[in-house]
């Protein structure tokens, strides 16, 4: 940790789902989330020292969040930690544990988290949290070396409700839903929809899964998003992750958001 009052101008996220705000105030907007493991540049302190600013080394996302949140740390120290926390969590959510099997919650842990997980023995890893607490997780709730199949994860997901801002299976807002299951995929985008739009292109023609269907009202931009799984299906978070389609006779067309599409697009790598 820093000297008082000093900022050392890095960061690991301890705790599950961190709120970022753009105010150093809790009736501030939440505007986005970190999750557990994610490195940030700290830019920043409030007053009391209850509040840092960062900016989110995966997407660039900047705001405020409570200290308390985030274990400060030199640059090689988070170096560190980004070379051994390898662990990622694959399952919606799953408690990490003091003892295999049994005993306190040490913390719940959410997909898209990173830790740092010895391998796993008779079905269960010990891991070290950002903060150094250990304990013992489920070896099935780790992300394996091959990204399972985009259908499969979005199935996974389904059903988890809405939040403005949230980037968790606790909630997601419609751009992190896409952001972190792309992520898994291997591929890296931006937090927001506008944003998201303008890192793709717009088909001609057909699209394919992973693909993005992109909506807006009236004189606005891109406003929401889904990823196309094939046959003109696509999976977003819209009062909660569900499959839908444009397509009138389809069973799951969504009447609400036709008029709003703008076509299906391919995101591009940076």
């Amino acid at each position: 940790m820093s000297p008082r009052g000093a900022v050392p101008g890095y960061g690991v996220v301890a705790l599950p789902v961190l709120d970022v705000r753009p105010e150093p105030a809790h009736a501030s907007e939440l505007v986005s989330q970190l999750l557990m493991g994610e490195t940030v540049a700290v830019r920043g302190r409030s007053r009391d020292g209850g509040w840092v600013r960062i900016r989110n080394d995966a997407d660039g996302y900047a705001g405020w969040v409570r200290s308390w949140g985030v274990v400060e740390a030199t640059r090689a120290r988070v170096a560190t930690w980004r070379r051994r926390a390898r662990g990622r969590i694959g399952a919606p959510m799953a408690l990490v544990l003091a003892t295999p099997g049994s005993g306190a919650t040490v913390s719940p842990v959410f997909f898209g988290c990173r830790l740092i997980a010895e391998p796993a023995r008779r079905g269960w890893a010990a891991v070290e949290l950002p903060d150094a607490r250990r304990g013992f997780l489920p070896a099935a709730a780790l992300a394996r070396a091959v990204a399972p199949q985009l259908e499969a994860r979005v199935t996974s997901l389904l059903g988890s409700p809405y939040l403005w801002g949230g980037r968790s299976p606790a909630g997601y807002d419609c751009s992190a839903f896409v952001q972190q299951v792309l992520l898994e995929q291997g591929l890296s985008l931006p937090r927001d929809a506008r944003e998201q739009c303008r890192r793709s292109r717009r088909l001609a023609g057909a699209e394919r899964p992973g693909d993005l269907a992109f909506f807006r009202r009236p004189r606005e931009q891109a406003s929401h998003v889904g990823i196309a799984l094939g046959g003109g299906y696509f999976a977003h978070c819209r009062g909660r992750v569900a499959i839908a389609s444009i397509e009138p006779s389809n069973p799951l067309f969504d009447k609400d958001l036709r008029p709003q599409f703008m076509g299906w697009f391919r995101p591009r790598q940076k």
